[in-house]
């Protein structure tokens, strides 16, 4: 249990616990929050490094293969150029949020950019599955692209195009559930923390509001 668990404990015991001690559990409260929102902007930044590194070593891999269609490149560079400035955009969202908890005093204020940040936590998750979605159905495209169907019976095309579904959908199902526990076990912990931090602002403001005795 940590500091402000404990304080928060002794304090609801004791009826008679001094004002300064809910002074206290607020600035603890600010304090966990900026510090929360530290960790996703922190995290949000080593992804993106983390991702432009992997897409960096995949081209060096693709370096010699001139199989894919020009349009297919240049929907890969599209795509990643788009991906990079959605990507920048939500780290700066985090940047601005972490920036207005540690400063601000404003019990107000703060609530409502855990909010706004709990909101764009969900919204930079939704764009990472969707983006590898899309991305895998570009490969599997390429991949179908590549395939000489001229030479092959009515049968192998349904085979091989059969096949190449169950794989995508397969592969797809995978990779999506792992992000999906990876951001659970990440981002999810993290905006849970914060959540709790805001009800305990916002408890704290009612019971100022109602003129109670701590």
């Amino acid at each position: 249990m940590n500091e402000l668990d404990l304080l928060k404990q002794h304090w609801q015991q004791d009826n008679n616990f001094p004002q300064v001690k809910r002074n206290e559990i607020r600035k603890m409260l600010y304090k966990s929050s900026s510090s929360l929102v530290k960790w996703i902007f922190y995290i949000s930044i080593i992804e993106l490094f983390v991702g432009i590194g992997l897409n960096i070593w995949s081209s060096q891999l693709n370096l010699d293969d001139k199989a894919d269609p020009i349009f297919y490149q240049i929907a890969i560079t599209v795509v990643d150029t788009l991906a990079y400035i959605f990507i920048l955009y939500f780290i700066y969202k985090f940047f601005t949020s972490y920036r207005m908890i540690r400063s601000t005093n404003n019990t107000k204020k703060l609530l409502e950019t855990i909010l706004d940040t709990r909101k764009t936590v969900y919204l930079y998750i939704k764009f990472n599955i969707y983006l590898i979605i899309f991305s895998m159905i570009l490969g599997a495209g390429s991949v179908i692209w590549q395939e000489n169907f001229g030479v092959k019976s009515v049968g192998e095309i349904i085979f091989y195009t059969t096949a190449m579904a169950i794989v995508l959908f397969l592969m797809g199902w995978l990779v999506i559930s792992v992000m999906r526990l990876y951001y659970r076990l990440i981002y999810i912990r993290l905006v849970k923390k914060l959540d709790k931090n805001y009800e305990e602002l916002v408890r704290l403001e009612e019971e100022e509001e109602h003129g109670k005795t701590p």
